[in-house]
């Protein structure tokens, strides 16, 4: 399983989105803390990172990865995000119609789909970042896409809460949109309210999301089903994207992880890495 999550991030006045998962895979006896779990698409204005049964999300977002690089109209965006964001559902649907039940069963198992994705991106139609949670309707059976959760401040108690609601009352501001995905969901907002709430001069959302996650990761007690680093896609409004490093476990004694992955002594990368406890990222200077 997986924490990951989805956040319009406001830098200076500018927006970018951004998407940071745990990199672990589990659930066979086994951990595997080296695993991609958040990729940018091949029309860069665009990200998608996934939770669940790795073995159902993982080839799904490939091959939405794949329809986007065959096709010319989406590869270059005239094609915007929601239109983009229909098309992946119609991907997913098709291929969830696809996981059987093996006939060598006595007792057939549940084929539906064991994944969620975080997806998101750049729309040049409405001029702002777009974030959707798209989860399997067991009722409805088919992938269904639901809009982020809405960060409010109540303003006389200074209580922060996620809301699926678009409705605002007088006493409330919003901070910020988000998306969340994984089993630890629940345990991620518990410590993202209770941060954002110690921060009483926040306004809007910042890398308080990735703190979140870091610090989940940081704690001895956390659950087994996240683990290794944290990895981070981004997507910025001049509609590129690209995933950057992270130190890990910081920026003294670490290593670079990218996408999950501790670099190897000998490898270099042009990605910039990120210090997980200043927040501050860096070109790490490639060898000649």
């Amino acid at each position: 399983m997986t924490i990951a999550v989805a956040w319009v991030r406001d830098v200076k006045g500018c927006d970018e989105l951004v998407l940071v998962t745990d990199s672990r895979l589990s659930g066979d006896g086994r951990t595997f803390d080296a695993c991609t779990k958040a990729i940018a698409l091949p029309r860069n204005d665009c990200a998608i990172a996934f939770a669940g049964y790795s073995g159902h999300a993982y080839p799904m977002m490939q091959q939405l990865s794949n329809a986007i690089a065959a096709h010319g109209p989406l590869l270059r965006g005239s094609l915007e995000i929601t239109a983009l964001k229909s098309h992946a559902l119609k991907i997913f649907n098709s291929m969830a119609e696809l996981i059987l039940s093996s006939e060598k069963l006595s007792s057939p198992v549940e084929t539906f789909p064991e994944a969620n994705f975080l997806f998101g991106g750049y729309c040049w139609k409405s001029k702002r970042f777009e974030i959707w949670t798209i989860l399997f309707s067991q009722s409805e059976q088919k992938f269904v896409a639901h809009p982020p959760k809405t960060v409010r401040r109540i303003e006389h108690t200074g209580k922060c809460v996620l809301s699926a609601s678009s409705s605002l009352s007088s006493r409330e501001r919003i901070e910020g949109k988000i998306a969340i995905a994984g089993d630890q969901s629940e345990e991620f907002v518990e410590r993202l309210t209770a941060m954002l709430e110690r921060k009483a001069d926040v306004s809007s959302l910042d890398f308080e999301p990735f703190e979140v996650v870091r610090d989940m990761l940081r704690d001895e007690r956390h659950s087994e089903t996240i683990g290794g680093a944290p990895q981070i896609v981004k997507v910025y409004q001049y509609m590129k994207s690209a995933p950057l490093g992270v130190f890990w476990p910081n920026r003294v004694s670490g290593q670079i992880h990218l996408q999950g992955r501790p670099l190897l002594d000998y490898e270099r990368t042009e990605r910039w890495a990120l210090d997980p406890d200043k927040l501050t990222s860096e070109m790490v200077t490639p060898n000649p």
